[in-house]
């Protein structure tokens, strides 16, 4: 049987996401929700899954782009810079370990069940930090965590795809044995990530014709183009695109024509192992 969660990251980033990914929830195949505690529009966010009456929620934990919870200037660079603090030993295993408590503890505010963890940028697919990532989730009681691996081939491929296709195929070969130690629950197949923000419709026909048995996530980046995304947030420029696919017949009929049953991720927790 095939199995699908739809996926969309960033709720809190900014508003008119916000926006995007209520409209992609209501009248689209998004099943799932990742919310980040460390956006501009966290507030709106909280009150979206109280509107939305939300039983379930991701924890999308940042720790680059946007501003940390505690004040660090350690965190929140680009990527790329992260990666080399860290690196270099500039950054401790503390340090991460406290910014995503800080962050948890103001997602449980929110009165919400986190079924899962996962992190802007996939920033937790570094080894190291991945432990960091899987101590946390322990002590919160979050079961589950996304493993990014074994994506399909971007649509486009540019310098920038190439690259990270290499970095993921990587990091997802060294964190596998983490994983698999670590108790957490995690799909059996992922995709989304080689192409995200330019997720339309062709590619998620693409993805549904092609779906293999068992539990697949799609992330997806779904949103309004507001002035402060534009300003930004240049990742989520196809957000709009996204949202059309998402909320489009023809996407919603692929999955039926498919035999692909849409789920929660509480509906995967729930699953015989």
């Amino acid at each position: 049987m095939k199995y699908l969660i739809v996926t969309a990251d960033d709720l809190g980033l900014t508003k008119s996401i916000n926006e995007g990914i209520v409209k992609a929830y209501q009248e689209g195949i998004v099943k799932s929700i990742s919310v980040i505690s460390t956006g501009e529009a966290f507030e709106d966010a909280v009150k979206v899954i109280n509107d939305l009456k939300l039983e379930e929620i991701g924890a999308h934990m940042a720790l680059t782009e946007t501003r940390p919870i505690l004040n660090s200037s350690k965190f929140h660079k680009n990527h790329n810079e992260f990666f080399f603090n860290w690196s270099l030993g500039r950054i401790s295993p503390e340090d991460i370990y406290k910014e995503l408590t800080a962050q948890l503890d103001l997602l449980k505010k929110a009165g919400v069940k986190i079924t899962h963890i996962n992190s802007h940028e996939h920033i937790h697919m570094i080894p190291g930090i991945l432990n960091i990532f899987i101590k946390a989730a322990k002590e919160y009681n979050i079961p589950a965590i996304r493993y990014p691996r074994g994506d399909r081939p971007p649509k486009r491929f540019a310098v920038g795809e190439i690259y990270k296709s290499f970095v993921l195929s990587y990091f997802s070969k060294r964190t596998e044995s983490i994983l698999k130690k670590s108790g957490l629950l995690y799909t059996d197949f992922f995709l989304g990530l080689l192409d995200g923000g330019r997720l339309d419709e062709d590619i998620l026909l693409e993805m549904f014709k092609n779906l293999r048995d068992g539990v697949t996530e799609i992330v997806t980046h779904p949103g309004f183009l507001g002035p402060e995304v534009l300003d930004s947030y240049f990742w989520h420029i196809g957000g709009e695109t996204e949202l059309f696919a998402l909320t489009g017949s023809k996407v919603r009929n692929a999955a039926k024509l498919n035999n692909i049953k849409l789920i929660k991720y509480q509906e995967f927790l729930s699953m015989e192992r």
